[in-house]
């Protein structure tokens, strides 16, 4: 296969491969010829002329960008794959990293697919993969730090992502790694807008019900930091309680579309509401509250207070810190065949892995032996709910959430 010749707008020349290897709602994906980046072509080459666009570029690329800092950027390369270049020959385009081979399942049926998160969120999706792709319990919450670590950084430099889904967050649970892609398409609010409203499942409310209106409209939301927020909350309840916190058996339209407008917009209504049950799901034995008192809380806070009130929203640093206060809960399940691995401190209560899910209490020996983790105990401390979980994520220069429980040799690999 010979190979083309993409230019880049500082002059540089890559030779990349003539095959697609890719393609989605505005881009087409060929591989360079090392296979360490890939050219991503716009099939609507009228954006070449658009001096937004280059302008968003040129930012996204130079002073928006976290991967090029002397001390911090090696650590942010890992959680994005942002692009390296800008391609202006011989058609218009971005040059970004490829996805490292731990995004690309090694096993089953689908190796070489890449990791959409839907294969680890949806029950019926995990047992369809080798044991040894689906991760436990506690890596879904190491890679729920990382997620949102690389949100919190994001808006910290003033952007928004405007499309966070389990398509644009790839995850790599047994190694503990995730990656936020589609970076090209950054939102700078009030400079530059976004491209698409986001993916189904995972836009806001407001920004359904208001899409009738003109953009011009001071009504009309469009997404922005906040409906990040609302999509990191649903793609964490996601993983780490594997269902959807809006799509229960309420029905709120006469067709489907209109039933998935409402119900995900105007209408939308929490599973787990406290004080409406009309759209609680029959038969839910795991509920929120067994994600500790760290996670819970942000979770009623998501879902019933902001979620139709952007400004009440749990921020992604939130969500980071109680993550990895939760991390410095866990303690391992007695049993090797334990799916899960491990299980939160519960002060005051006998100390034994519950097994909702994957282990069966009676085949879990007790762990009340094994003592509570550092700073946990006495009257005092908080009351953490029974559950699985682990740690091992990796801490930042200058991060203030670094949980120390990682330095107990059960929670390394």
């Amino acid at each position: 296969m010979i190979p083309l010749t993409a230019t880049l707008s500082d002059g540089r020349t890559i030779p990349y491969l003539p095959e697609v290897i890719g393609e989605g709602g505005m881009k087409r994906v060929h591989l360079t010829a090392d296979r360490r980046s890939v050219v991503c072509l716009f099939k609507d080459q009228g954006l070449r002329t658009d001096p937004n666009r280059m302008a968003r570029l040129q930012a996204i690329l130079g002073k928006f960008n976290p991967t090029t800092d002397p001390d911090t950027g090696a650590y942010f390369r890992d959680l994005y794959c942002w692009p390296t270049g800008i391609v202006v020959a011989p058609e218009f385009g971005v040059l970004a990293p490829a996805y490292p081979k731990n995004f690309f399942f090694a096993t089953g049926t689908w190796q070489g697919k890449e990791k959409e998160g839907k294969w680890f969120s949806s029950p019926k999706l995990r047992k369809m993969l080798p044991a040894a792709e689906r991760g436990c319990w506690p890596d879904y919450l190491n890679v729920g730090l990382l997620m949102a670590r690389a949100v919190r950084k994001l808006h910290l430099t003033g952007l928004a992502h405007s499309d966070l889904s389990c398509k644009n967050v790839l995850i790599d649970p047994p190694g503990r790694r995730c990656a936020v892609i589609d970076i090209d398409s950054l939102v700078v609010p009030g400079v530059f807008a976004a491209d698409v409203l986001g993916t189904p499942g995972y836009i806001a409310p407001e920004v359904l019900a208001t899409q009738h209106l003109a953009l011009d409209d001071r009504r009309r939301k469009l997404p922005s930091n906040l409906t990040d927020l609302h999509a990191l909350a649903v793609l964490l309840y996601e993983y780490l309680l594997r269902r959807h916190p809006l799509r229960g058996p309420k029905v709120n339209g006469r067709t489907t579309e209109e039933d998935e407008l409402l119900s995900m917009g105007a209408k939308a209504l929490f599973i787990e509401h406290p004080t409406d049950p009309s759209n609680h799901v029959a038969g839910l034995v795991i509920g929120c509250d067994r994600l500790g008192p760290y996670l819970a809380p942000l979770v009623r806070r998501a879902f019933v207070e902001g979620l139709h009130d952007p400004p009440a929203r749990p921020g992604a640093d939130d969500w980071e810190n109680a993550l990895a206060k939760t991390l410095d809960l866990l303690l391992p399940c007695g049993n090797p065949s334990c799916e899960e691995k491990g299980f939160l401190y519960a002060e005051g209560e006998r100390t034994h892995c519950p097994g909702a899910v994957g282990c069966a209490p009676s085949r879990c020996p007790s762990s009340s032996s094994t003592p509570p983790p550092a700073g946990v105990g006495g009257s005092s401390a908080p009351r953490a709910i029974a559950w699985r979980a682990t740690t091992g994520a990796r801490s930042i220069p200058g991060t203030s959430v670094a949980p120390s429980v990682r330095a107990r040799g059960w929670l390394r690999r």
